[in-house]
This record gives structure tokens, sequence and C-alpha cells, in this order.
């Protein structure tokens, strides 16, 4: 059973609009387990088939899981999307997490043919139709939402460059699937770990400073991972004056607004622009100081944070 909130509004790619722009399309449903198997290095990777009648989502958006059975669990979790395919009428959406909490312990206990309880597609994805050449940027299991974004470029015959570090190369989740995703376009994929047991010695930063010199056109950066890299590869954007968009992550009770539970510090430029469209009154987006991840996240663009407050 579906149930639409609003009207569904099917898009291949979504732009970064505005806070009048926005309108947010998520719905409630109960979608059963189709796969569920271990992925390496203690990860998982969960298929779930979804009713019609929920929107399609975009690279970088996220859903709320909750389990149906009796659990411990009480609050859904946020999970980012690592693939969406429509088939006859049918959404399958996937996922990769690692089951380190309660939840996601719970989680990994389903088997095919299991339901789960779903809100999505919430929050706002890449704007993968921006020009220039797009850059993923991808930290551990950051490389989730990433995965949808090198499908959704491929789709568009548009190469991009993937980058991909962890701190060994056993924690390159996902890697063979990014490469495959990759071949389709004609990609380039450069690798980084800390203990240089694949690609460079190093991080991702590295690897960015690298590009920077090899390719001396418009680089649009989307990035996934570790706060600290997100930290890192945001104060390199504003640097040296690239475009950068950031999938953060946040605590989510609610996934819509309404618990304020997700703040994350804007910067002075994102206040200015909410005054000027929202005015002073709070709302589902958060305030002038605060914005809501879920609602106008969990992409941000690097311009948008006050990097210097966010924890």
């Amino acid at each position: 059973m579906t149930r639409a909130v609003t009207a569904p509004r099917p898009s291949a790619l979504q732009t970064r609009a505005s806070l009048a722009e926005y309108r947010p399309t998520w719905s409630q449903a109960i979608a059963r387990v189709t796969r569920h198997e271990d992925y390496g290095a203690g990860h998982r990777w969960l298929d779930l088939e979804v009713s019609s009648g929920m929107t399609v989502p975009v690279a970088g958006q996220f859903v709320q899981l909750l389990l149906v059975a009796p659990s411990p669990v009480l609050l859904p979790r946020p999970m980012s999307i690592a693939d969406a395919k429509l088939t006859r009428g049918r959404l399958t959406l996937s996922f990769l997490y690692a089951p380190v909490g309660t939840g996601t312990q719970s989680l990994a206990a389903l088997g095919p043919g299991d339901a789960i309880e779903l809100l999505g597609p919430l929050g706002r994805g890449y704007p993968l139709e921006e020009s220039g050449t797009p850059v993923l940027i991808a930290g551990g299991r950051g490389v989730a939402p990433l995965l949808f974004a090198a499908d959704a470029l491929a789709a568009q015959s548009r190469p991009c460059v993937f980058l991909f570090g962890a701190r060994t190369r056993e924690l390159l989740v996902g890697l063979d699937d990014a490469k495959r995703r990759l071949s389709k376009s004609g990609s380039e994929l450069h690798l980084a770990t800390d203990d240089g047991s694949r690609g460079t010695r190093g991080n991702v930063l590295l690897l960015l400073e690298r590009l920077r010199r090899t390719h001396p056109g418009p680089l649009v950066i989307h990035s996934c991972g570790p706060h600290r890299m997100l930290e890192a590869v945001a104060r390199w954007a504003l640097t040296h004056g690239r475009r950068a968009h950031l999938a953060m992550e946040s605590v989510m009770a609610c996934g819509t607004g309404v618990c304020r539970g997700c703040p994350m510090p804007r910067s002075e430029e994102s206040r200015r622009r909410f005054d000027r469209e929202r005015g002073t009154s709070p709302s589902l987006y958060g305030n002038q100081e605060y914005a809501m991840c879920c609602t106008e996240g969990p992409v941000f663009a690097a311009a948008d944070l006050d990097w210097d407050r966010v924890e």
C-alpha cells in the first residue's frame, strides 16, 4: 500500500531549486525485501521493491526506513539511496549500509519477502545537470549515493571523474560496482587509501589537487563521506572557486523538518537568501541561523554552510 502525501512529480535529475520552488513529493509505503546479502567488509546490500505510486528518487535523496515487525527500534532510520530502478511499474530501491547500531542490526535480520515501512524520497539530491566536468568524491561507505549519481550521469552519456578514498583497500566497499557503472560512460576512476594498500597513499584531497592541475576546465564536485572529509572538500572548493555539493549526515527522527533534529549552520550568504525567500518565520526549512538537513539537504552547496560551526 502506498499513500501519497503530495502528488508525485517524477524527474530524471533534480535541480537545486530555490526554497520557493522546492516542493517535497514523498510518499509512505510498505516495501518488500527482494535481495539482502553481504557486500564486503561488514557491509550489506539491500533491495526493496515498492508498489507503484512513489516518486522515483534522484541521486542524493534518502528515505526513512522503519521495521514493521516488533523490534526494539522506535524511530525510523534515514538511509541514502544507492540505486533506483523502475521496471513495469515496480520501483526497486537499493541501499548499502553497515549494521553497526540497534536499528541497522535489526534491519540486517530481514530476508526476502519481509516487509518494511518506507517514507520517501526525502530531501534534495545532487544538481547533476550543472555544466562542467562532474567530479564524484566518495569516502568509505559514502560511496552509496555516488554509485547512483554515476549511473544517472552514464544514462546521459556524460563521463565523470570518480575519486574514491578509504582507510584500507578492504574498505573501498563497492569498488567493483563503481568500475562497472563508470565503464558505461568512459569515466575516470582514481583511488586513495590511508595505508597505501590501493591507489595513492593519502586521501582524496591529494587526488583532487592532482585533478585541478590536469583538468583546467570547470570542475563541479559532488561528494559524500565523513564530515571531516566533506569539510576539507568544501574548504578546498571555496578556496579554489569551484562549485561543490556535499551530502551531509545527521540524526533525523522524522525526515520532514517537523522534529527540528538535524540543524546545519547557515553561511552568511545562505542567511541572506533565507530572509529574502522565507522571511523571519520558522518553517520546515529551518530558520535564519540553521537549515534542516532533511529538507534543505542532505545535499548542500559548500557556500551555504558555515564550516566553522558544522559539527
